[in-house]
């Protein structure tokens, strides 16, 4: 039993607060696979990386699990060393394929798992992007301290648009344009070819250029978590230091349908558009310890949603 997630299903109830939404919450139990650093949701299993730290080095090293929704080991995963030795690194699934990419898209190393074993190998191709629809691709430009950008790539022509942002992949395609939810804003894109031209060369040249062709859908006071859509409507996951919750927003007000009875702090980990499914870190809200020391944020679990159903996993 040594090394392996259990999802003890039933230890808690279904907590529901109207027929219209539940959340079924359940625990992971990790023994000794190390730091839960990254995951995603792909062909129905959790890929789950893990980093532990290493004797005489620096470095860390990381493993890949795979498990089912029931908590069972499904397999481990083959990182070749040129990954494991990759200091930041995400998962993204593009095209019905698991993609592990490290930051900075043209200088970096991009490996994907192959489709009948459990390998990744690495590519010459380092563009991945984050969504795609029938008109456009959307890529992120990351660079850590010096900001960010996104671009979306027209389909048709190859033009490219592009606008200076935080690193944020959590977009949503909506009837009225592509919403991006962002601390306590949710902005808009109505046509992304009002945004300013540009080329994919994931440089900082956005920091000498104005944003144009994007604005304010939602303003809120309070932290805004995710924003998707659910039975043609927006479903917002929203909190701050008092409370967390779940809401519908309409007309321009965020009506709340599930109260979780307690704040937790939500960050964005993984969002796959094809399968409606994305994740989010849970944390306990900023906190004094009983001695007076801020103890920041502790991580309890996740947050899984998909095709607009909730289930949340505490780790132990």
């Amino acid at each position: 039993m040594k090394n392996i997630f259990y999802i003890l299903t039933l230890v808690l109830p279904t907590f529901c607060v109207s027929q219209e939404l539940s959340i079924q919450i359940d625990t992971l139990k990790i023994s000794d696979n190390g730091r839960l650093t990254e995951t995603a949701f792909y062909k129905d299993n959790f890929y789950f990386l893990f980093q532990t730290d290493r004797k005489n080095t620096t470095a860390d090293f990381k493993t890949m699990k795979v498990y089912d929704l029931k908590g069972k080991f499904v397999e481990n995963v083959f990182l070749p060393k040129s990954a494991i030795s990759m200091p930041y690194c995400d998962l993204r699934v593009n095209n019905e394929r698991l993609y592990l990419k490290q930051e900075h898209s043209f200088k970096e190393k991009t490996f994907l798992l192959e489709k009948y074993v459990a390998d990744f190998n690495e590519i010459q191709d380092t563009v991945v992007n984050v969504y795609e629809d029938l008109n456009y691709r959307i890529h992120p430009n990351c660079n850590g301290e010096w900001g960010a950008s996104t671009y979306f790539e027209n389909k048709t022509n190859n033009n490219v648009y592009e606008f200076s942002s935080s690193c944020n992949f959590n977009f949503e395609k909506t009837n009225q344009g592509y919403l991006l939810t962002n601390r306590n804003e949710i902005l808009i894109i109505r046509n992304p070819e009002k945004l300013y031209k540009s080329q994919i060369t994931f440089d900082r040249s956005y920091l000498n250029k104005q944003n144009q062709g994007i604005e304010t859908f939602f303003k809120s006071d309070f932290d805004l978590y995710t924003t998707f859509s659910k039975n043609n409507e927006l479903t917002v996951v929203y909190g701050d230091s008092s409370n967390s919750h779940i809401g519908k927003l309409k007309n321009g007000e965020l009506k709340s349908i599930y109260d979780f009875g307690q704040p937790f702090r939500f960050s964005y980990w993984f969002k796959d558009n094809n399968s409606n499914t994305q994740i989010l870190e849970m944390y306990t809200y900023e906190s004094e310890s009983d001695f007076g020391f801020l103890e920041g944020y502790k991580m309890l679990g996740l947050l899984l949603i998909r095709n607009g159903e909730f289930k949340m996993y505490y780790i132990k």
